[in-house]
């Protein structure tokens, strides 16, 4: 891996219901100790960090921690203007929280179609599993999202997924900040005219 320090920053957003463990994973992949109780995150949390993508270049990795309340969606959403990436987290042991991630990837893509997603299936480490597999591959295939199944508590597949999300979205948008911000002002290639959606 590269020890030099690319001037490039990668945010990624992450969305998903209250209580799935957006702000766990977030905590567990910056060095934090997990916790078993932490308060709900209201608005908009940012934690930066330093990794080496699969490429090889060391770049600052930008994650918005939004809140999963119906009440704050449209802020959380608004993080988005700030992201080359977004991660949705369910609850493994949660179906309905797995039913919603259709409605997070239509809003994300109002936004954006250029935006990789992933997909981390948290609490693995519980027992009594909601979702099947099969259910989960087919909503990747059908949606063309990349997928970890994580575990906040035990440190599971969160790094792994973080690189692969941030490799992705490198690799879409380049080194160039400037261009990734013309990138995605112009998500829509096939209609110059269309004017920008809003999320409140």
């Amino acid at each position: 891996m590269s020890n030099q320090l690319k001037r490039t920053a990668i945010s990624i957003s992450l969305f998903g219901e209250t209580s799935v463990g957006k702000t766990c994973i977030v905590g567990v992949f910056i060095g934090l100790d997990f916790q078993e109780e932490h308060l709900s995150t209201i608005g908009i949390e940012k934690n930066n960090t330093i990794i080496d993508l699969e490429t090889g270049e060391r770049i600052k990795l930008k994650l918005w921690d939004t809140a999963g309340q119906e009440r704050f969606h449209c802020v959380s959403l608004n993080s988005l203007k700030n992201s080359q990436a977004s991660v949705i987290v369910f609850d493994l042991t949660n179906k309905e929280s797995f039913d919603r991630v259709i409605d997070w990837l239509k809003q994300i893509r109002e936004y954006s179609l250029k935006l990789p997603i992933g997909l981390f299936g948290n609490k693995s480490d519980l027992q009594g599993r909601k979702v099947t597999q099969e259910e989960i591959n087919a909503l990747c295939e059908k949606e063309d999202l990349v997928y970890f199944e994580t575990s906040a508590k035990n440190n599971k597949g969160i790094k792994e997924g973080f690189i692969k999300v941030a490799t992705m979205a490198y690799q879409v948008f380049g080194k160039d900040e400037n261009k990734k911000g013309e990138q995605l002002k112009n998500n829509d290639n096939n209609n110059k005219n269309k004017k920008k959606k809003s999320f409140c």
